[in-house]
C-alpha cells in the first residue's frame, strides 16, 4: 500500500531541478529499476518495504565515482531510515537519512569497469501503530572524476541480454557443483557365506529418502471443508516433500491464555513421522502482530517469553527437529536474540535451531548478517540462517546475485535455509532483474527450476521450503504450486521431476571379479537388493557427504 507522511510538505518545498552537465542523474520517479514504493507530491518517490530505485550504467575504466543521493526521512521509534547505495544489488555504502528536509547524500564508491546496476535503496523500514519510517528520494547523481568519461546508460535491450548471460553462466556451473557437492562415491561389496566375493550378482540401489530437505508449509492440513480435498492435499504433499513448516504464531495458537492449540500440532506430527517427513516449528517469537496473543497488550514480558518457548521445545523434542525461534529480528522488535536461542537449546539440545528474516535476497539484508555475526561472537547457540525469498514482492532475484549473498551467509559457518519461497502466477509486475512481464504460470515455474537449481548446487545450502503448498489459503494469489482446486501448475510438475528423478538415485549393475559394486548417489537412504541365480539379500544404508559408505552384503 501507499504510504502517507507528514513530510510531504516539506519534501516538496525542498525538491529542486535535477543537475545539469555531464553527470548522471537518475530521476527517482522515473528510473527504469523499482521495487516497493510509489509517488508523491513534489517529483519524489517515497520507498517502502525496503524498496529501491536504480538505474543500469556503462563504466568505461575502474575509477572511485562521487555518487550524491537527494534524500529525505521520517523516523519511527526514535530511528531515522537507513540507506544503502547499491552496486550490482551489495551496499557499497551506507547512509542514517536523519533529516525531514531534502538533502544530500555523498558517498565516494569504487565502481569496477562494466555493465553495472546503480540504485538506492531502504534498508530498515519500520511501522508502528503512531509512526511511519520511510525514505522519500528525488534523484540518484553520478559524478565522474575529472578527465574521466562519464558513464552512459545501458539501454534496457542490452541490459536484458546481459542479465539473461549471467543467468546462464549460473546454471551452467549447476551441474557439476551438483554433483560434487549433493553425491558422493558409494562400493557395495558381494560375498559368500565363506566371505568370498561373489563376481556377476546383481545390485540395485535405490534411494529412499534424502538427506536434503524439500519443504512447504502445511498449514491447509485438515482445513478443507471437503474430505476429499483434504486428502487430496495430503497426497499432493507427501510425494512431493520430506519436510513439512508447522505454525506457532502466538496470537491464533494460544487464542485464551494457557491454552495452547497442542490438539492440532500433535496430530499433523503424527501423519509427518511415519512418513518420514521431518517438521519444523514456525515461528515461536515474532514482533508482528500475529506472534503478540490477543489477551496480551504487545508481546508478553520476557518470562512469559521464556515459558512459551521451553513448555513447546520439550513437549515436541525428538518430534519436531527445527525452530525457527525468532522471526524477522531486523524488521519488527526483536533484535536481541541471545535468550529466546539459550531457552531453546537447553530445552532440545539437539533440535536444529534457526534464525530467520527477509529480504536477504534483495539487497544482503546487512542488518541482518550483522546481527548474526555478533550473536556470534557472543556464542548465541543458533544451527542455521533461514533466508525468505519472498521481498520485494514479485522480485526476480538475479542468480548470479543470489549465488553471492548465499557465499556471504555462508561465510558465517552456519548452514543456510532458504525459509519462504514465493515466485506467484497471480499476473503482478516481475520486478528487479532482467526479466519483463507478469507473473503467470509459465513464469512461475521457470524461475522456480532455475531457483531450485542454484540452492541445490550450492553446498551451504540444506533447505528450501516453498510458501504455500495451494492457491488455497495463501498469503499472496497465486503463490500456490496447487490451483485453488489443488490441480498441479507447471511449477509443480517441474519442481516434482526435479526431486523425484533428477535428483533421486535408482540404479543397477553388476559385481565385478572381486565382488565389487561401485556407484555415484545422492546423500540420503538406500535399500540395497543383491540376488544372483539361486540367492537374494538385501540391506539399508544411508550414503553420507562425510562417511566411508563401504558396505558389505552376505548372500547365503
Amino acid at each position: 500500500m501507499q504510504r502517507a507522511s507528514r513530510f510531504v510538505l516539506a519534501i516538496a518545498l525542498a525538491a529542486v531541478p535535477a543537475t545539469a552537465g555531464a553527470d548522471v542523474v537518475i530521476v527517482a520517479r522515473e528510473a527504469p529499476l523499482r521495487t516497493d514504493g510509489g509517488p508523491i507530491e513534489g517529483g519524489v518517490w517515497n520507498l517502502w518495504s525496503n524498496g529501491r530505485v536504480g538505474q543500469f550504467l556503462r563504466f568505461a575504466r575502474s575509477r572511485n565515482y562521487r555518487i550524491v543521493v537527494r534524500a529525505a526521512g521520517s523516523p519511527a521509534e526514535g530511528v531515522w531510515p537507513e540507506m544503502a547505495l547499491l552496486v550490482d544489488g551489495f551496499p557499497a555504502a551506507t547512509a542514517a537519512v536523519s533529516r525531514d528536509e531534502m538533502t544530500d547524500y555523498e558517498f565516494q564508491v569504487r565502481i569496477d569497469a562494466g555493465d553495472r546496476e546503480i540504485a538506492a535503496a531502504f534498508v530498515n523500514d519500520r511501522k508502528t501503530d503512531g509512526e511511519d519510517r520511510n525514505l522519500y528520494l528525488v534523484r540518484i547523481t553520478v559524478a565522474s572524476p575529472p578527465g574521466a568519461d562519464e558513464p552512459t546508460v545501458v539501454p534496457l535491450e542490452q541490459w536484458v541480454e546481459t542479465g539473461r548471460k549471467r543467468e546462464r553462466d549460473v546454471l551452467e556451473k549447476c551441474p557439476e557443483q551438483i554433483e560434487k557437492h549433493r553425491k558422493s562415491t558409494a562400493r557395495v561389496r558381494v560375498v559368500d557365506a565363506a566371505g568370498k566375493p561373489v563376481a556377476g550378482a546383481k545390485v540395485r540401489a535405490a534411494q529412499t529418502g534424502g538427506d536434503f530437505l524439500f519443504g512447504c508449509n502445511i498449514y491447509m492440513f485438515d482445513r478443507f471443508a471437503d474430505p476429499t480435498l483434504d486428502a487430496e492435499y495430503k497426497r499432493r504433499f507427501e510425494e512431493m516433500f520430506n519436510y513439512a513448516t508447522t505454525a506457532f504464531y502466538w496470537r491464533s495458537y494460544e487464542r485464551r491464555r494457557g491454552e495452547p492449540d497442542y490438539a492440532r500440532t500433535d496430530k499433523l506430527v503424527d501423519w509427518c513421522r511415519p512418513r518420514e517427513i521431518s517438521v519444523k516449528g514456525h515461528p515461536l517469537l515474532w514482533g508482528d502482530e500475529a506472534g503478540a496473543p490477543a489477551w496480551s497488550d504487545g508481546l508478553p514480558p520476557a518470562e512469559q517469553q521464556r515459558q512459551r518457548v521451553t513448555e513447546i521445545v520439550e513437549r515436541y523434542r525428538g518430534k519436531i527437529d527445527f525452530w525457527e525461534v525468532v522471526n524477522e529480528p531486523t524488521f519488527h522488535r526483536l533484535p536481541k536474540i541471545d535468550l529466546p536461542y539459550r531457552w531453546a537449546r537447553r530445552a532440545d539440545p539437539s533440535a536444529c535451531l534457526i534464525v530467520n528474516d527477509c529480504h536477504v535476497l534483495a539487497d544482503g539484508r546487512p542488518l541482518f548478517f550483522r546481527l548474526l555475526r555478533d550473536a556470534e561472537r557472543r556464542g548465541v547457540p543458533f544451527d542455521a540462517v533461514g533466508i525468505q525469498a519472498h521481498e520485494p514482492a514479485g522480485m526476480w532475484f538475479p542468480l548470479d546475485r543470489v549465488w553471492k549473498i548465499l557465499d556471504h551467509y555462508a561465510s558465517l559457518g552456519k548452514e543456510l535455509h532458504i525459509t519462504e519461497f514465493t515466485p506467484t502466477s497471480g499476473e503482478g509486475p516481475i520486478v528487479g532483474g532482467y526479466r519483463q512481464g507478469a507473473w503467470d504460470e509459465a513464469a512461475q515455474a521457470e524461475y522456480a527450476e532455475k531457483f531450485y537449481r542454484v540452492c541445490f548446487s550450492h553446498p551451504a545450502v540444506r533447505a528450501i521450503t516453498w510458501w504455500d503448498l495451494c492457491d488455497r489459503g495463501s498469503w499472496r494469489a497465486g503463490g500456490g504450486m496447487l490451483r485453488s482446486d489443488l490441480t498441479p501448475k507447471p511449477v509443480y510438475q517441474k519442481l516434482k521431476r526435479l526431486i523425484s528423478k533428477e535428483w533421486k538415485t535408482d540404479l543397477s549393475g553388476a559385481t565385478d571379479a572381486d565382488g565389487r559394486f561401485k556407484f555415484r548417489g545422492f546423500h540420503g537412504s538406500y535399500r540395497i537388493v543383491v540376488q544372483d541365480e539361486k540367492k537374494h539379500a538385501e540391506i539399508r544404508a544411508h550414503l553420507t557427504r562425510s562417511g566411508a559408505n563401504d558396505w558389505i552384503i552376505e548372500l547365503r
